[in-house]
Order: C-alpha cells, then sequence, then structure tokens
C-alpha cells in the first residue's frame, strides 16, 4: 500500500451534478444506491491513473481481476457517502470481495466490513464520520500506508509491534484487504529473490566502476536502473521492493538509491 492522493482525480464535466442528483434521489427513497452505479463506475479510469492501475491497496494489476470502485466507507453502512469523490478507491477484486484463500483457507476481502475502535460509535448521518475513528488503513491518509511493513518472506507485519493501536490497525487491515493472500505473498517472495540477486550481482561490480570498463560500468548501470524502477511509484509491488532494498543499506552504495 501507497499513499493516494486523490485530490488529483479529474471528473467529467457534469459529474458533480449527477452526483448530487443521485444522492439526493437516495436519501428521498426514490431509488436504491446501487441503481446509480454508474455514478462511481464513470470515475474507474480515472482512479486507476492515480495509482498506474494498480490497486489502492495491494499494489498489484491484475488482468484476471475486474478492479472496480470500492466505497472506503461501505455504501450499506453509509448511504450519504455512496456518491462521495473522495470515498472511491480502486481495487481489486481480490482485496474487496470476501473469499477464501484456497491454499491456506483463510477467508479475507474488505467486503461491507468498516471496523472502528472499541467505543467508538458509528455515524448515522451525514458529518458523523468525521467523528469516527477507523480501524481499516485508508490509502489516501498519507500516515495509514505507513503502518504496514512486510516481512523477507513476502507476508505482511505492523510497523509498530509494540504499539497496540498502531498494530491493531495494520493487523486488521491485512485481514480485511485480504494483503496475505497466498498468491500475493508468492509474488512478493519471488520478487524479493529477484532484486537480492540483483544487489548481489551489482555489488561484485561497484568496487570495478569507472576503471574505464565499458562492461562493467553498463552492467552495473542496468542493475541500478532495475532496483530503482522496482521501488518507482508506478512499479508493481513498490512498497515491498523498497522494503527489501532498504534491507541491503548496509552495503555503501544501496543507500544512494533512494536519493533523486
Amino acid at each position: 500500500m501507497r499513499f493516494i492522493d486523490n485530490s488529483r482525480i479529474r471528473v467529467p464535466e457534469g459529474w458533480e451534478a449527477r452526483a448530487a442528483a443521485a444522492l439526493d434521489a437516495v436519501i428521498n427513497r426514490d431509488a436504491d444506491v446501487n441503481d446509480h452505479n454508474a455514478i462511481w463506475r464513470t470515475l474507474k479510469d480515472e482512479l486507476a491513473q492515480l495509482s498506474h492501475d494498480k490497486c489502492w491497496y495491494c499494489e498489484i494489476k491484475q488482468e484476471r481481476s475486474d478492479n472496480g470502485v470500492d466505497h472506503y466507507r461501505p455504501k450499506a453502512l453509509y448511504r450519504w457517502l455512496a456518491f462521495t469523490l473522495k470515498n472511491f478507491h480502486y481495487a481489486c477484486t481480490f482485496c474487496n470481495s470476501l473469499r477464501v484463500d484456497d491454499v491456506t483457507g483463510q477467508r479475507g476481502g474488505k467486503g461491507d466490513h468498516f471496523p472502528l475502535e472499541d467505543g467508538c460509535a458509528r455515524a448515522t448521518a451525514p458529518g458523523g464520520e468525521v467523528q469516527e475513528r477507523p480501524l481499516l488503513l485508508n490509502p489516501c491518509c498519507a500516515p495509514d500506508p505507513t503502518l504496514l511493513d512486510f516481512n523477507d518472506d513476502g507476508r505482511t507485519t505492523a510497523r509498530y509491534p509494540d504499539h497496540a493501536k498502531r498494530r491493531l490497525r495494520a493487523e486488521i487491515s491485512a485481514r480485511l484487504y485480504h494483503l496475505d493472500h497466498s498468491d500475493l505473498v508468492e509474488c512478493r517472495r519471488l520478487l524479493a529473490i529477484e532484486l537480492n540477486e540483483k544487489i548481489e550481482f551489482a555489488n561484485t561490480l561497484y568496487d570495478r566502476v569507472e576503471t574505464g570498463d565499458p562492461d562493467i560500468n553498463r552492467s552495473y548501470n542496468n542493475y541500478v536502473r532495475d532496483l530503482k524502477n522496482a521501488m518507482a511509484e508506478r512499479a508493481e509491488l513498490s512498497a515491498f521492493a523498497r522494503k527489501i532494498v532498504a534491507g541491503r543499506r548496509d552495503l555503501p552504495w544501496v543507500e544512494t538509491l533512494f536519493l533523486i
């Protein structure tokens, strides 16, 4: 998960008026929320562009998944937010829909879940949501993605295990977004192997760079390029890639990968 700046989204001309009309119809009980699903589906491509077509939760471009628009606060519980732009997230089926991992038997997927901290009352009217304390991490809230971390084997973990509230939010989000689905964990594990191999190859060349051998310089530069590209915002699993590369900061040249 990476921070998504959803203030940059561009909406088609007249979208706000259509959204307001749909909300009015729903609030007045003249229509069901899903009768107006074209309101959020219209923005699917615009939302995808903000993340380079990656799911906002797992950072995967899943061709086998019908990526769609998730409501961060579920429309079943927050009808007044059904057509609110900042409540829309681009999500893959595996993160958004309830399903069971065939390998582990673990059930995951966000569905209509939206847990709050113990003792926190759920909003029942517009404006009440600002008083809520959600447990689900929000990729559009800049500090939230930083609460998630990864083990080298590809599984998620809490970045702050000694902080009970932050740990709980990370663990619940990993479970409900199905971030430890076996397919996803395997993708991360294989990426870690690939990145570590490139780091090792680059390290064998580092002391011989700029000695006048163009083949050595070319090979080293290619490895550095591949590592930086893997960590770039546009890359799949880029947050995990940054974790793996950062774990090799004992090598003097690796620190430079995080510079401009």
